[in-house]
């Protein structure tokens, strides 16, 4: 079985590689220039870029359906688990179930994460463990869901302009016009993968031991995978890690920048964390 993802699972090169899953790009035209996530730009290079031209944005765009059927055409042969960003903030879902009802290859199975990030890393990451150990397609489906439903994703910011001028916030109650002058907290919806209010705060300390007691109203003092990130903002994940370390029992792994498909909306200001119980791994492979 090949899995397949998009660039939105923050996998770097060699961990999909050590994985065997392919990652299809996203595309973000800044200034002009269209690049391919991952490809020839990294989130990094565009924090820099947005740092250099604070008055500039820029735009992303899915996947074609074009991209994904070269990839189920080049794996006919095989049997493919194809999972994605959250259908609620792109169309890359869409596009790969496109593609697979114009191939017709009856053995591709699409997969809406109803998340982003470092989540859904985990969610392909589980895949693609399940695929080595030689599990039924049904297996890590089953397995791939239950890492999904046990995860939790935040993200905080100090500047929403690039958020604002996405429009991607419109539909997340809470966030008025004053949005300028607070911090708030987003969260994803499960039940439909968009973004959610989680809260908002005066400072970005208070935002981040804000996430920081989500995650343990959740989770409780349980061990925990933790997984922090941030756009271009150092300070303010050493903030979000104080916070973090001071509520939780988690074991944190090595700080990431948020994928560019999502900060590319959010912006260089951006902090979050993802987080789910370490027994939901533990006890999917013992």
């Amino acid at each position: 079985m090949k899995v397949v993802t998009d660039a939105a699972a923050n996998l770097t090169h060699e961990r999909a590689a050590e994985l065997g899953v392919t990652v299809v790009p996203f595309q973000v035209t800044f200034r002009g220039k269209t690049y391919k996530d991952g490809v020839d730009i990294l989130p990094e290079d565009l924090y820099r870029m947005y740092t250099e031209y604070p008055d500039d944005f820029c735009e992303t765009s899915q996947p074609s359906v074009g991209d994904f059927m070269q990839i189920y055409q080049e794996h006919a042969g095989e049997e493919i688990l194809s999972i994605h960003l959250s259908s609620g903030l792109s169309g890359a879902y869409s596009s790969a179930e496109h593609a697979l009802r114009i191939t017709e290859h009856q053995n591709v199975t699409v997969v809406d994460s109803r998340t982003v990030g470092p989540a859904l890393g985990w969610m392909v990451e589980t895949a693609a463990r399940g695929v080595k150990l030689g599990w039924s397609k049904d297996r890590i489906l089953a397995a791939i869901k239950k890492v999904g439903e046990n995860t939790i994703t935040m993200v905080a910011f100090s500047d929403m302009k690039y958020l604002k001028h996405s429009g991607r916030v419109s539909h997340i109650k809470g966030i008025i016009a004053s949005v300028l002058r607070i911090k708030p907290i987003i969260g994803m919806n499960p039940e439909d993968g968009r973004y959610s209010n989680v809260g908002q705060e005066m400072t970005l300390s208070r935002a981040a031991h804000k996430m920081a007691a989500v995650v343990h109203a959740r989770f409780g003092d349980q061990k925990l995978r933790l997984q922090l990130m941030h756009g271009s903002n150092l300070p303010g994940v050493d903030t979000l890690r104080e916070a973090v370390r001071g509520a939780l029992n988690a074991v944190e792994e090595q700080l990431t920048t948020v994928t560019l498909v999502l900060g590319a909306h959010a912006g260089p200001t951006v902090i979050g964390l993802a987080a789910a119980p370490q027994a939901v791994f533990d006890q999917l492979f013992e």
